[in-house]
């Protein structure tokens, strides 16, 4: 469905969209995706604007008729500059954290792979892919205090993930900022089809589970798959 390959430069990912009616997996839905772009502006091309990208938040999803208020969590550009970090929380303080009732959950997945530049969104929406998948948020590392200047932090409609939190929700939206006031964002729904037993076949056909180069080496596999108490046979 995906790879990642994000080293300091270049950096590659490639993500591959399908019709739901076409998928053999499917792990998340695309509800919609959006760009929009600042023009030009006195502060510099490099200088992002809160709200030419609160605008875009907002036309995404009235646009897909997405709640804002079912998002659980927003994977933002996050470099930690400055001047950045204040205008992406800006933007998500005002689309999203007005009668919200819970902190919204926020991180970047910069903290892990530092800034893969052209790639940086599509990592972005892996991350967000493989938390879907695995249940649960991964953690923001290296935060300790709140941005100076960010009220939204301080007051707590904004929370960064520092721990591995459950994800109990279905909507996430994933954000990128570019060069020359580029701004993009896409919203992705969680995959609510229950998988049956790990997403093991139901029928009684016999598989292939274990391949290992040395007999030991399969017995290991067997012997998890047994006590898993999947039907495995040698």
């Amino acid at each position: 469905m995906l790879m990642v390959l994000c080293g300091v430069r270049p950096s590659v990912c490639v993500i591959f969209l399908q019709r739901a009616r076409d998928a053999k997996c499917v792990y998340a839905t695309v509800l919609n995706a959006r760009s929009n772009s600042d023009g030009y502006k006195e502060d510099g091309f490099m200088h992002p604007s809160g709200d030419m990208h609160k605008l875009l938040l907002d036309e995404c999803y009235q646009e897909c008729g997405a709640s804002k208020h079912l998002l659980e969590y927003f994977e933002a550009h996050g470099t930690g500059t400055k001047v950045g970090d204040l205008e992406v929380l800006k933007a998500i303080t005002l689309a999203f954290c007005k009668d919200r009732k819970t902190p919204l959950l926020i991180g970047s997945v910069k903290s892990n792979t530092g800034h893969t530049e052209g790639a940086s969104g599509l990592c972005g929406v892996i991350k967000v892919i493989i938390g879907m998948e695995t249940g649960f948020i991964p953690p923001n590392l290296h935060y300790n205090n709140p941005r100076e200047g960010v009220e939204s932090l301080m007051n707590g409609q904004l929370k960064v993930v520092t721990k591995k939190v459950p994800w109990t929700g279905d909507l996430a939206g994933v954000s990128s900022l570019g060069f020359g006031g580029a701004n993009s964002h896409v919203i992705l729904q969680r995959n609510l089809k229950i998988k049956v037993n790990g997403g093991a076949p139901a029928d009684s056909v016999p598989r292939l589970v274990a391949s290992g180069r040395t007999e030991e080496a399969v017995d290991v596999i067997l012997k998890d798959e047994t006590e898993t108490g999947n039907n495995t046979e040698a």
